[in-house]
Protein backbone atom coordinates (compact mmCIF):
# COMPACT_ATOMS: atom_id res chain seq x y z
CA UNK A 1 0.00 0.00 0.00
CA UNK A 2 1.43 3.24 -0.98
CA UNK A 3 0.34 6.17 1.11
CA UNK A 4 0.16 9.52 0.02
CA UNK A 5 3.09 12.29 1.38
CA UNK A 6 1.72 15.29 2.39
CA UNK A 7 1.39 18.88 0.76
CA UNK A 8 1.96 21.82 2.09
CA UNK A 9 -1.04 22.18 2.13
CA UNK A 10 -1.60 19.74 4.01
CA UNK A 11 0.45 20.71 6.76
CA UNK A 12 -0.88 24.59 6.52
CA UNK A 13 -2.78 24.61 9.72
CA UNK A 14 -2.64 22.68 13.09
CA UNK A 15 -5.92 21.17 12.76
CA UNK A 16 -5.30 19.67 9.51
CA UNK A 17 -4.78 15.99 9.45
CA UNK A 18 -0.58 15.85 8.82
CA UNK A 19 -0.17 18.25 11.77
CA UNK A 20 -2.83 16.69 14.78
CA UNK A 21 -2.68 13.43 13.95
CA UNK A 22 -0.95 12.00 16.76
CA UNK A 23 -4.05 13.84 18.84
CA UNK A 24 -6.32 11.91 21.15
CA UNK A 25 -9.44 13.48 20.65
CA UNK A 26 -11.57 11.14 23.12
CA UNK A 27 -12.14 13.89 25.49
CA UNK A 28 -12.32 17.10 24.44
CA UNK A 29 -12.07 18.86 20.53
CA UNK A 30 -8.95 19.36 19.20
CA UNK A 31 -9.77 23.36 18.46
CA UNK A 32 -10.98 23.54 22.01
CA UNK A 33 -7.76 22.01 23.33
CA UNK A 34 -5.82 24.55 21.15
CA UNK A 35 -7.33 27.55 21.85
CA UNK A 36 -7.08 26.75 25.39
CA UNK A 37 -3.05 26.54 24.82
CA UNK A 38 -2.97 29.43 23.14
CA UNK A 39 -4.65 31.14 25.88
CA UNK A 40 -3.18 29.89 29.04
CA UNK A 41 0.56 29.53 27.62
CA UNK A 42 0.44 33.16 26.35
CA UNK A 43 -1.50 34.82 29.15
CA UNK A 44 -4.03 36.09 27.85
CA UNK A 45 -7.08 37.35 29.29
CA UNK A 46 -10.91 37.81 28.08
CA UNK A 47 -11.85 41.41 27.09
CA UNK A 48 -14.66 41.13 29.80
CA UNK A 49 -12.20 39.78 32.40
CA UNK A 50 -10.07 42.90 32.05
CA UNK A 51 -11.76 45.66 30.78
CA UNK A 52 -14.80 47.49 32.37
CA UNK A 53 -17.38 47.53 29.23
CA UNK A 54 -20.46 49.25 28.15
CA UNK A 55 -22.31 46.61 26.00
CA UNK A 56 -24.60 47.01 22.66
CA UNK A 57 -27.65 45.88 22.89
CA UNK A 58 -27.91 44.90 19.63
CA UNK A 59 -24.39 42.28 19.38
CA UNK A 60 -22.02 41.18 21.19
CA UNK A 61 -18.70 41.48 21.87
CA UNK A 62 -18.22 37.55 20.54
CA UNK A 63 -19.76 38.49 17.19
CA UNK A 64 -17.89 41.67 16.59
CA UNK A 65 -15.35 42.41 17.88
CA UNK A 66 -11.52 40.48 17.46
CA UNK A 67 -10.79 37.80 19.23
CA UNK A 68 -8.36 37.72 22.32
CA UNK A 69 -6.02 35.90 20.53
CA UNK A 70 -6.39 38.35 17.52
CA UNK A 71 -5.98 41.27 20.30
CA UNK A 72 -2.98 39.73 21.63
CA UNK A 73 -1.28 40.12 18.05
CA UNK A 74 -2.50 43.39 17.35
CA UNK A 75 -1.07 44.48 20.19
CA UNK A 76 2.25 42.45 19.56
CA UNK A 77 2.43 43.99 16.07
CA UNK A 78 2.04 47.63 17.37
CA UNK A 79 5.05 46.91 19.87
CA UNK A 80 6.99 44.85 17.54
CA UNK A 81 6.80 47.73 15.13
CA UNK A 82 7.53 50.27 17.89
CA UNK A 83 4.25 52.62 16.24
CA UNK A 84 3.50 55.68 17.94
CA UNK A 85 -0.06 56.58 15.72
CA UNK A 86 -2.46 54.20 14.51
CA UNK A 87 -5.39 54.16 12.43
CA UNK A 88 -8.90 52.04 12.78
CA UNK A 89 -11.53 51.73 10.72
CA UNK A 90 -14.59 50.22 12.19
CA UNK A 91 -14.33 50.47 16.07
CA UNK A 92 -17.67 49.14 17.11
CA UNK A 93 -17.79 49.51 20.71
CA UNK A 94 -13.87 50.03 21.03
CA UNK A 95 -12.48 47.14 22.24
CA UNK A 96 -10.08 46.99 19.55
CA UNK A 97 -9.22 50.28 20.04
CA UNK A 98 -8.72 50.10 23.80
CA UNK A 99 -6.12 47.00 22.91
CA UNK A 100 -4.35 49.00 20.69
CA UNK A 101 -4.36 52.48 22.99
CA UNK A 102 -2.72 50.10 25.74
CA UNK A 103 0.01 49.04 23.77
CA UNK A 104 1.17 52.30 22.72
CA UNK A 105 4.04 53.93 24.38
CA UNK A 106 3.49 57.29 26.01
CA UNK A 107 2.54 60.06 23.58
CA UNK A 108 1.03 57.48 21.44
CA UNK A 109 -2.41 58.11 19.54
CA UNK A 110 -5.51 55.84 17.73
CA UNK A 111 -7.23 57.73 15.34
CA UNK A 112 -10.73 55.42 15.04
CA UNK A 113 -13.44 55.93 13.12
CA UNK A 114 -16.62 54.52 13.68
CA UNK A 115 -19.49 55.00 11.33
CA UNK A 116 -22.53 54.67 13.39
CA UNK A 117 -23.28 56.90 16.12
CA UNK A 118 -25.05 54.46 18.71
CA UNK A 119 -21.37 52.34 18.79
CA UNK A 120 -19.72 55.66 19.09
CA UNK A 121 -20.95 56.62 22.34
CA UNK A 122 -20.71 53.79 23.54
CA UNK A 123 -17.37 53.79 22.61
CA UNK A 124 -16.43 57.13 24.42
CA UNK A 125 -17.81 55.57 27.47
CA UNK A 126 -15.76 52.57 27.53
CA UNK A 127 -12.33 54.83 26.46
CA UNK A 128 -13.06 57.01 29.30
CA UNK A 129 -13.66 54.05 31.84
CA UNK A 130 -10.50 52.05 30.84
CA UNK A 131 -8.14 55.19 31.19
CA UNK A 132 -6.90 55.46 27.53
CA UNK A 133 -9.44 58.81 26.64
CA UNK A 134 -6.71 61.14 26.36
CA UNK A 135 -4.53 58.77 23.81
CA UNK A 136 -8.11 57.91 21.43
CA UNK A 137 -9.02 60.25 18.80
CA UNK A 138 -13.02 59.25 17.17
CA UNK A 139 -14.10 60.26 14.51
CA UNK A 140 -17.30 59.74 13.31
CA UNK A 141 -19.23 59.32 10.16
CA UNK A 142 -18.36 57.27 6.69
CA UNK A 143 -14.57 55.88 6.66
CA UNK A 144 -14.71 56.45 2.97
CA UNK A 145 -15.59 60.05 3.81
CA UNK A 146 -13.53 60.29 6.58
CA UNK A 147 -10.20 59.38 5.17
CA UNK A 148 -10.51 61.97 2.66
CA UNK A 149 -10.14 64.56 5.20
CA UNK A 150 -7.03 63.48 7.41
CA UNK A 151 -4.07 65.83 6.61
CA UNK A 152 -1.12 63.35 4.22
CA UNK A 153 1.83 65.17 6.47
CA UNK A 154 0.86 62.95 9.43
CA UNK A 155 1.56 59.43 8.42
CA UNK A 156 0.17 56.25 10.36
CA UNK A 157 2.45 53.88 11.54
CA UNK A 158 -0.31 50.74 12.02
CA UNK A 159 -3.51 50.77 10.20
CA UNK A 160 -6.52 48.41 11.31
CA UNK A 161 -8.70 47.69 8.68
CA UNK A 162 -12.28 46.20 10.00
CA UNK A 163 -14.67 47.87 8.77
CA UNK A 164 -17.49 47.82 5.71
CA UNK A 165 -16.30 45.39 3.94
CA UNK A 166 -17.58 45.75 1.19
CA UNK A 167 -15.15 48.67 0.00
CA UNK A 168 -11.58 46.79 1.57
CA UNK A 169 -9.81 47.30 -1.82
CA UNK A 170 -10.87 51.30 -1.67
CA UNK A 171 -9.98 51.53 2.17
CA UNK A 172 -6.66 49.63 1.45
CA UNK A 173 -6.00 52.37 -1.77
CA UNK A 174 -7.29 55.51 0.58
CA UNK A 175 -4.62 54.72 3.45
CA UNK A 176 -2.07 53.70 1.50
CA UNK A 177 -0.64 57.74 0.99
CA UNK A 178 -1.56 57.81 5.11
CA UNK A 179 0.91 55.25 5.72
CA UNK A 180 4.26 55.70 7.18
CA UNK A 181 7.75 54.11 5.63
CA UNK A 182 8.34 50.61 7.56
CA UNK A 183 4.58 50.76 8.84
CA UNK A 184 1.78 48.45 8.19
CA UNK A 185 -1.32 47.96 6.82
CA UNK A 186 -3.33 44.98 8.72
CA UNK A 187 -7.00 43.97 7.03
CA UNK A 188 -8.96 41.60 9.55
CA UNK A 189 -11.71 39.37 8.36
CA UNK A 190 -10.22 39.30 4.91
CA UNK A 191 -11.47 35.56 4.33
CA UNK A 192 -15.07 36.63 5.62
CA UNK A 193 -15.96 33.21 6.59
CA UNK A 194 -14.64 31.27 3.18
CA UNK A 195 -16.62 33.15 1.09
CA UNK A 196 -13.80 34.97 -0.27
CA UNK A 197 -12.78 31.74 -1.83
CA UNK A 198 -15.46 30.98 -3.81
CA UNK A 199 -15.30 31.73 -7.55
CA UNK A 200 -17.98 33.85 -7.13
CA UNK A 201 -19.28 34.81 -3.54
CA UNK A 202 -22.32 34.65 -1.72
CA UNK A 203 -22.03 37.78 -0.36
CA UNK A 204 -21.34 41.80 -0.74
CA UNK A 205 -18.91 41.52 2.30
CA UNK A 206 -17.43 37.99 0.57
CA UNK A 207 -17.39 39.77 -2.42
CA UNK A 208 -15.43 42.76 -0.91
CA UNK A 209 -12.89 40.47 0.42
CA UNK A 210 -12.34 38.67 -2.68
CA UNK A 211 -11.75 42.09 -4.43
CA UNK A 212 -9.14 42.61 -1.09
CA UNK A 213 -7.30 39.60 -2.11
CA UNK A 214 -6.82 40.13 -5.66
CA UNK A 215 -5.61 43.75 -4.81
CA UNK A 216 -3.53 42.15 -2.27
CA UNK A 217 -1.88 39.92 -5.10
CA UNK A 218 -0.94 42.95 -7.26
CA UNK A 219 0.58 45.05 -4.18
CA UNK A 220 3.97 44.25 -5.21
CA UNK A 221 5.55 47.62 -3.44
CA UNK A 222 4.43 45.67 -0.28
CA UNK A 223 5.62 42.70 1.49
CA UNK A 224 2.70 40.92 2.32
CA UNK A 225 1.10 37.79 3.73
CA UNK A 226 -2.59 36.88 3.82
CA UNK A 227 -2.36 34.51 7.52
CA UNK A 228 -5.19 31.87 8.05
CA UNK A 229 -6.00 32.79 11.70
CA UNK A 230 -9.46 33.62 13.07
CA UNK A 231 -11.66 34.66 9.65
CA UNK A 232 -7.98 35.50 7.90
CA UNK A 233 -5.96 38.93 8.42
CA UNK A 234 -4.03 40.26 5.65
CA UNK A 235 -0.71 41.94 6.17
CA UNK A 236 1.00 45.02 3.88
CA UNK A 237 4.13 46.05 5.03
CA UNK A 238 5.89 49.00 3.35
CA UNK A 239 9.47 48.82 2.93
CA UNK A 240 11.37 51.86 3.96
CA UNK A 241 12.78 52.11 0.91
Amino acid sequence: MITQKPSFADKLLPTAPANCDLFDGSRTSLLQNLYDAIVSTSGIAQPHDELTLQLSDRFTVEEMASNPVSLRFLQLLVKMTGARRVLEIGAFIGVSTIYFAKALPAGGEVVSIEKFDEFAKICQTNFAQNGVADRIRLLVGDAYSVLETLPRDRKFDLIFIDGNKERYSDYFHMTEPLLSPGGLIVVDDALFHGDALNPLPKTEKGAGSKALLATAAGARDYDRLLMPFANGMMLFFKPRS
